[in-house]
């Protein structure tokens, strides 16, 4: 029954490109993680296609612990798109490991590099020595599409470019490739053989020990010139003299110059274990240890993603707790400015209310000023002086006779007079102690609103 492409749940996008993205997916039945090429074919012309079923045909037929492995292909005609689903790879490829390493300054160790060497050499061999007398041409090794896995082993894939030869003898005539990495027979629009994945071979080992391509220019004639020169530095003095000769030996201008895949792997320098010569002499338990680091690896990833999780809920805790305390904070400041506002208004009335009183104190000093007066000048006056309307004679004997007053008017005596004017006198100096308070208190008042302000 064909795969679709509801059997995966999509996790995250690895990479674009040109040909479309790659994704990171996980398989439904086994929870396998696994790599999805996504690709749009509905706007590709015929050669396009072409090589598209090439690179699928091909994938499906090569088998081996050093490629990436093909596991299925899910075809979406109502989009036009096909999806290879192939192995995941955890170490990414050696075009990001250079460029890290650039970054940092910091050159790969030599025995790392004889190990890539080697692991991609058996790979080659694969390609180049395919059964009935069928041999695969990469045509585009770069460290782009060397991938690694979790222990840093080799993974050849991206075989887009990659051409079937019908015999060992065969050449192609096709101008593809990256330039960097072109040979020079390719160069000069020659035919080719597996001896063009050499120098691609050459050039990859190279850039892995010094972080840049043997040939570099800044357009492409000027890089054709010196690719077919075949000059080029000594690989970095920390690197031995058998690896740069190694390298040296794949650089040769002439093809026939160049040692062949075969050749590679007899030289002593690689010795490689024989458990590495060929997939079908792999053991099982081999399989059995990669399928045990590859779950491993997914605990560990999933553990990974638990951590953040959790960091992740903290960091929404705290997020949520500081924002309650930023709600506080402005329902206090907002108290804080009504209570302020509260103040403003009754200072706002006790300045009026100074101000009246400020107003008042004039007329009340003039009113104590007056009455002021008025005691010094009751006090200057004397009783004898008071005038009445009759001069009354008494006569003796007549003091208190009642008859010889009938029909007169009382007049008041000038003790009684004296006594009013000294109640009144009283009175006043009660009233300007009254406003002496008054006047204390206004200018007490008068301070406390000075110092509200």
């Amino acid at each position: 029954m064909p795969s679709k492409l509801s059997d995966y749940d999509i996790l995250y996008t690895i990479g674009s490109g040109s040909y479309g993205k790659c994704r990171k997916v996980r398989r439904k039945s086994d929870g396998k993680i696994l790599v999805s090429k996504e690709i749009d074919y509905g706007t590709m012309g015929e050669v396009e296609k072409q090589m598209l079923v090439s690179e699928v045909n091909l994938l499906r037929e090569l088998k081996h612990e050093f490629i990436v492995r093909y596991y299925d292909r899910i075809v979406d005609r109502a989009t036009s798109t096909i999806y290879i689903i192939m192995e995941y790879c955890e170490g990414g490829d050696l075009g990001s490991l250079i460029s890290k390493c650039k970054k940092d300054r910091k050159f790969l160790e030599e025995s790392f590099a004889w190990k890539i060497f080697q692991q991609l050499t058996i790979a080659l061999q694969e390609c180049h020595r395919r059964g009935k007398g069928r041999a695969i041409l990469h045509r585009d090794l770069k460290p782009a599409n060397v991938f690694l896995d979790a222990d840093h082993n080799v993974k050849l894939g991206d075989f887009g470019l990659a051409r079937v030869l019908q015999h060992d003898t065969s050449f192609a005539k096709t101008f593809v490739g990256t330039p960097y990495y072109m040979s020079p027979e390719q160069m000069n629009r020659l035919s080719y053989n597996d001896k063009s994945d050499i120098w691609s071979l050459g050039c990859l080992l190279y850039e892995l020990c010094s972080l840049s391509p043997p040939f570099t220019a800044t357009n492409q004639a000027a890089l054709a010139v010196k690719i077919k020169g075949g000059h080029f530095r000594r690989l970095p003095v920390q690197y031995s003299s058998d690896l740069n000769e190694i390298v040296s030996s794949m650089l040769k201008v002439k093809p026939s110059s160049r040692p062949s895949i075969d050749e590679l792997l007899a030289d002593p320098r690689l010795s490689p274990p024989p458990s590495q010569v060929s997939s079908a002499d792999a053991p099982k338990e081999a399989e059995v240890d990669l399928l045990k680091k590859e779950r491993e690896a997914l605990l560990a990833r999933e553990e990974s993603l638990k951590l953040k999780e959790r960091n992740a809920d903290k960091r929404t805790q705290m997020l949520n707790d500081r924002e309650k305390e930023l709600d506080l904070r402005e329902r206090s400041l907002a108290a804080r400015e009504r209570l302020v506002k509260d103040k403003m208004s009754r200072a706002e009335e006790l300045i009026e209310e100074h101000e009246k009183q400020q107003k008042q104190i004039p007329k009340v000093i003039t009113r104590v000023t007056e009455l002021r007066r008025q005691k010094e000048y009751l006090e200057g006056m004397h009783p004898t002086t008071l005038k009445t309307k009759k001069h009354v004679h008494f006569q003796q004997g007549k003091e208190n006779n009642p008859a010889s007053h009938e029909g007169e008017p009382a007049v008041p005596s000038a003790d009684s007079k004296m006594t009013n004017l000294k109640e009144r006198l009283y009175q006043a100096k009660l009233r300007g102690l009254a406003l002496r308070k008054a006047e204390m208190t206004s200018k007490l008042k008068s301070k406390q609103l000075l110092s509200l302000r």
